[in-house]
C-alpha cells in the first residue's frame, strides 16, 4: 500500500508534465491512501504544485465521474473551506563576495542549495519520526559553504558571487521565490545559479566521477564548464524532470539561466527518515565539490554570459 509520499513521487513526474502546457489547475482522483492520510498529505503541500503555478486538487471519484461529462470550455467551479492557522517563517542564509573588477563586479553568479528539510513528522511509520535530510539537501548546503570558504580565502573574484542557502524548497519553494521577488542587486545583474542539491552519493548511471546538471541541453552553460573541466554530463533521469523540481525553477522562470548540479540516483533514501549522514559517500561528495571548484572560479572571473537554446527556455 502506498503511504502519501510514495503517492505523490510516483505523479510528480506526469503532474510536471502537465504543469508545462499553463494550466490553471490539475485535477486527481483521491485515493484510499489519501482519504486515510489526508491530514498528513495536507502538511506536506506537495512540491509538485509549485513547479508552474497551477493548483493541484485531490477530488473525489463521484466529482471525478461529474467532470469526465463536460464539454471543453465549460466553466467549472469549486467550493470548499480552506484551514486557517498560525503563520510560519523561513529564512535564507546568505553570503556575498564583492567583485574586484571595474567593469565586472555588478555582474552576478549566484551559487545556492536549499538548507530545509521535512522536519519532525509524527505521523511517519517507525520510530523515527525526524527527517535529517543528509542528502536532501545538507549535501548540496555544504557544497555552497565549502565553495564560499574556498572562494573567501582566494583572490578576489571579478565578477561579485552571492551564496545562498534557501529556505522552504520542500514546502514550496517559499525562499527562492522571495528571493527572485527581493534580489539585493538589479535583475539584470544576474549571470547564472548553480543549485548543488543531492550529491551526497554516487548515481550509477553515470561515471563514478561525475556529476549531472538538470537542464543540460537547455542553455550552453553546461557545457562551457565542462570545457573547463567541470565532470558534468546530462541528467540520466529526464523522465523524472528534475529541471523543475529544485530552487532553479524559480529563477529560470524569471529568465535567469539557472540549473542544478546532483548525483541523485533515486536511492530509496528519498524523502525518508533514513536519510541520514550514515548514508553519504564522504569520498564522492568531497571529489564532486571539488571537482567544481576551478570551473566555478573561472566563471566568476571570465565575461562570459550564458544563453537559452533556441526554443528551451522555461
Amino acid at each position: 500500500m502506498l503511504g502519501p509520499d510514495e503517492e505523490f513521487d510516483k505523479i510528480q513526474p506526469s503532474v510536471a508534465d502537465m504543469m508545462k502546457a499553463g494550466p490553471a489547475a490539475i485535477v486527481m482522483v483521491e485515493t484510499k491512501e489519501l482519504r486515510e492520510n489526508w491530514s498528513e498529505v495536507a502538511q506536506r503541500r506537495s512540491p509538485v504544485s509549485r513547479r508552474g503555478g497551477a493548483s493541484l486538487m485531490a477530488v473525489s471519484s463521484d466529482a471525478v465521474k461529474a467532470l469526465s461529462g463536460v464539454t471543453d470550455g465549460t466553466m467549472v467551479e469549486f467550493e470548499t473551506e480552506f484551514a486557517t492557522g498560525k503563520g510560519t517563517q523561513t529564512w535564507n542564509a546568505m553570503g556575498k563576495i564583492t567583485g574586484s573588477d571595474k567593469a565586472l563586479a555588478s555582474e552576478v553568479i549566484l551559487l545556492t542549495s536549499h538548507l530545509d528539510h521535512l522536519g519532525v513528522r509524527d505521523n511517519a511509520p517507525g520510530e523515527d519520526k525526524i527527517f535529517n535530510g543528509a542528502d536532501d539537501d545538507a549535501s548540496g548546503s555544504v557544497a555552497v559553504l565549502e565553495l564560499a570558504r574556498v572562494l573567501g580565502r582566494g583572490k578576489r573574484p571579478k565578477r561579485t558571487v552571492y551564496f545562498v542557502c534557501f529556505g522552504s524548497e520542500e514546502a514550496g519553494g517559499y525562499g527562492a521565490t522571495y528571493f527572485v521577488n527581493n534580489m539585493p542587486f538589479p535583475k539584470e545583474k544576474l549571470v547564472a545559479n548553480l543549485e548543488f542539491e543531492m550529491i551526497g552519493r554516487p548515481d550509477a548511471k553515470v561515471k563514478a566521477e561525475e556529476l549531472w546538471l538538470t537542464g543540460y541541453e537547455r542553455s550552453n552553460l553546461g557545457p562551457e564548464l565542462a570545457k573547463r573541466g567541470a565532470k558534468l554530463v546530462q541528467d540520466p533521469h529526464p523522465d523524472q524532470n528534475f529541471f523543475f523540481r529544485s530552487d532553479n525553477i524559480q529563477l529560470a522562470k524569471a529568465g535567469i539561466i539557472a540549473h542544478t548540479v546532483s548525483s541523485f540516483g533515486l536511492h530509496t533514501d528519498y524523502h525518508k527518515a533514513s536519510d541520514e549522514a550514515k548514508t553519504i559517500d564522504f569520498s564522492h561528495m568531497t571529489r564532486s565539490i571539488n571537482s567544481m571548484v576551478k570551473p566555478v572560479e573561472w566563471l566568476i572571473n571570465s565575461n562570459f554570459k550564458p544563453t537559452w537554446n533556441e526554443g528551451k527556455k522555461p
